[in-house]
């Protein structure tokens, strides 16, 4: 085991693949042991995808505010039908859902997303163009999708690892991984790779701004935030608007000698105008679709006022289950230890950021504070009148993700004070604890949502054992054990991750030269 730590943490490249398998393969759990259209609008998505890559970006308005009409292969056009008898119904097993249709052959089919920016759906959905199968097709496009999102979040995971105080690190991004991250992981659905992208981005950027060693891989650093940035801005239409914010951030904590160096870099302009770009390719669509002033109608529509809603999203929806995990279509809750425990984690390292950071470190948490407490609501107050109340938890994880992101590294790169010190042996012993925990949550959300699937939610554990009426490829065990080997890998690494030197942290400027001080990525 000794010989596998060194030989990994050799080289970053090692610790990025090896980050990639176990967040792959998590994500690989919940897209093959998610029915066929068993997430939340994933059927629009999947049809989407598979219109994108036939050459229809958008399709032929409907009658149906919002929806378009396409030409699809057979083996998904029925994917709005899938699940229909049991889409909002917890006690309703999947078995009842009929999957028909096979082919190559075009037909036509609706879709909710026809508006959508088609980036993610052109990289998400060629299985389409090659497996007629429906079964085929949706795994493809559903590992294709965990792929893209774990690669970048497995980009978030190196940098966090590579900073000092990696058990700290690592624990910040286990919190801010929750099962409902891997659950959307699985899914056909842009959410995943928003929420990635932006972890990937914040990461990058605060390892060569505030890390500890900001000359080692500032090129590849750099790389990695145009390729990040421009899949994020064009995931979902508000993307730009949530990476300009944490850009914003960025920017107000890092110190002014150290941005005048970052930007005396050329691969720092490189990247600018990369992002820049992709995010000027996607305000045009927004702006050529009219996305965000058709996103359907919903409860409040017309009869709620900006005000209104803004408060009452403030006070009441900003923050609900879908954060850590509500899972089918919005009708199937975790276990209640899940919730309690990344509470806890959310609370700890909150109150920990608060009570430890100093000056501009405190005052970009004070920021990425006010963007999850404020976004939310200002998005919904802005777009109530005409669509109504249409916000979900899910949405409110990507600014989620990135505060603890953003507080982790904020309270690694901190000068050590007597406050901020842990003994080395209460280290270990706290880090291996959260971790078992976290695994085992992660664990029981990947067993109550194939519960949820096989005879209902509410049928009792050993009745679902002994009759289940619906299960996924290869049963029920495979997928547990899967998940616990994924998650025990995520916290192995951290745990075996070798800490940078104690650093000068802020004081640390980068070079002005044009070429990284490391050649090593």
């Amino acid at each position: 085991m000794s010989r596998l730590h060194s030989w990994m943490q050799a080289r970053t490249w090692r610790v990025l693949l090896t980050s990639f398998a176990g967040l792959f393969l998590l994500s690989t759990v919940w897209a093959i042991s998610t029915p066929l259209g068993g997430s939340p609008d994933e059927p629009s998505h999947i049809i989407k995808a598979a219109a994108v890559v036939h050459g229809q970006p958008i399709g032929e308005p409907t009658e149906k505010p919002s929806w378009t009409s396409v030409q699809v292969p057979r083996s998904v056009a029925g994917a709005q039908s899938w699940p229909g008898c049991y889409a909002f119904q917890a006690t309703a097993p999947a078995s009842c859902s009929v999957t028909a249709g096979s082919g190559l052959g075009l037909t036509e089919a609706t879709t909710s997303a026809g508006l959508y920016n088609p980036t993610y759906y052109a990289l998400v959905g060629w299985p389409s163009l090659v497996l007629a199968e429906s079964k085929q097709v949706v795994f493809g496009m559903r590992l294709v999708s965990a792929a893209l999102s774990s690669a970048l979040l497995a980009i978030a995971f190196t940098a966090l690892l590579s900073l000092r105080r990696p058990w700290l690190t690592t624990v910040g991004f286990l919190t801010a991984a929750t099962p409902m991250l891997f659950f959307l992981n699985g899914s056909v659905n842009p959410n995943s790779l928003e929420i990635a992208g932006s972890m990937a981005v914040l990461a990058l950027l605060l390892r060569v701004t505030i890390g500890s060693s900001p000359d080692r891989g500032f090129g590849w650093s750099m790389a990695g935030v145009a390729v990040a940035g421009a899949l994020t801005v064009n995931a979902r239409s508000i993307s730009p608007l949530w990476l300009l914010l944490f850009i914003l951030v960025v920017l107000v904590v890092t110190p002014p000698q150290r941005l005048r160096a970052v930007f005396t870099r050329a691969s720092t302009w490189i990247a600018i105008g990369v992002v820049a770009l992709a995010t000027g390719g996607a305000a045009a669509w927004v702006l050529a679709t009219n996305t965000l002033g058709q996103l359907g109608t919903f409860a409040g529509a017309g009869t709620v006022g900006p005000v209104r809603a803004f408060v009452t999203m403030l006070l009441d929806r900003s923050f609900d289950a879908g954060i850590v995990g509500v899972f089918g279509w919005l009708d199937t809750w975790n276990p209640a230890f899940v919730y309690v425990l990344w509470s806890a984690l959310a609370v700890v390292l909150a109150v920990a950021a608060a009570v430890l950071l100093r000056g501009r470190l405190l005052v970009g948490f004070l920021l990425m504070l006010a963007i999850v407490f404020l976004g939310p609501p200002a998005i919904q107050a802005a777009s109530v009148v005409n669509s109504g109340y249409i916000w979900q938890g899910r949405y409110t994880l990507v600014a989620f993700s990135a505060l603890f992101v953003y507080a982790v590294i904020a309270l690694s790169v901190s000068p050590d004070r007597g406050e901020i010190r842990i003994a080395e042996r209460v280290q270990h012993r706290v880090y291996w604890i959260v971790g078992t925990l976290v695994v085992l949550a992660h664990v029981g959300a990947v067993a109550t949502s194939i519960r949820r699937y096989a005879t209902g939610a509410t049928v009792d554990w050993i009745d679902m054992l002994r009759g289940a009426l619906w299960l996924p490829p290869l049963g029920f065990w495979p997928w547990l054990v899967l998940a616990a080997a994924a998650s025990a890998s995520l916290v192995w690494l951290g745990a075996s991750a070798r800490a940078e030197r104690p650093a000068t942290g802020l004081e640390t400027p980068v070079t002005a030269s044009h070429e990284p001080a490391s050649q090593t990525p």
